[in-house]
């Protein structure tokens, strides 16, 4: 049995997925947790193998959990199961060590499929999500292919990229990297022009395909 506990603020999606897996003879919910600490709290004295994890809570966002479970029990798998289609916020997960990204428009079949596909250590994400990832990971490689461009890159604006990759904003960075906002964004500017890139999604997804760290 798959032991797994879900994470939602919401009584109501954490009831539904109650039901969804109460009859699956390979899965067993053994907890559904109110908040990050909560969960944190089971975590600790309990046996768990996968995490159903929302984003949007209070107290502890998701993405804080997230890192807490990777950093403290790197064999659990985590699967976030979440209203946010955020690019920068998908890839973000990922980057963490998440092991699957749901949207809740998913249906109870994706839920299941995706608990046992992860399980037995597959990446699942729905669809949809998939589908913005893929479409900007197409354009870099493109681009990857196209020329060594990255060559152009200074040592700061490497640096910028790397944290990007990492989900950082700019204020963030700019406090890592102790210069100003401006400056972060100046150099984020340069990066998209020398790189004839889009976006910061891209900018995170050319530095992970290309192992700029």
């Amino acid at each position: 049995m798959i032991k797994t506990i879900v994470v939602d603020n919401d009584a109501l999606i954490r009831d539904i997925v109650q039901k969804i897996l109460e009859d699956n003879s390979q899965i067993e919910l053994v907890h559904k947790a109110e908040d990050g600490f909560d969960a944190l709290e089971y975590l600790e004295i309990n046996k768990v193998d996968l995490v159903l994890l929302d984003i949007g809570m209070p107290k502890i966002n998701g993405i804080e959990v997230l890192q807490k479970i990777k950093n403290l029990y790197p064999h659990i798998k985590v699967i976030m199961l979440t209203s946010c289609k955020d690019k920068e916020i998908v890839l973000k997960c990922l980057n963490l060590g998440a092991d699957g990204y749901l949207s809740k428009d998913v249906d109870c079949e994706g839920i299941i499929d995706a608990i046992l596909r992860v399980h037995d250590g597959e990446m699942v994400t729905f669809p949809k999500v998939s589908d913005l990832i893929i479409e900007d990971m197409d354009y870099v490689r493109k681009q990857i292919e196209e020329n060594t461009k990255s060559q152009k890159l200074t040592k700061r604006e490497l640096q910028v990229m790397s944290l990007i990759s990492k989900g950082m904003s700019n204020k963030a960075i700019a406090k890592h990297l102790e210069i100003s906002d401006k400056t972060v964004k100046n150099h984020v500017s340069s990066i998209l022009r020398k790189l004839s890139l889009n976006d910061r999604t891209q900018i995170a997804v050319y530095t992970l395909s290309n192992n700029i760290f």
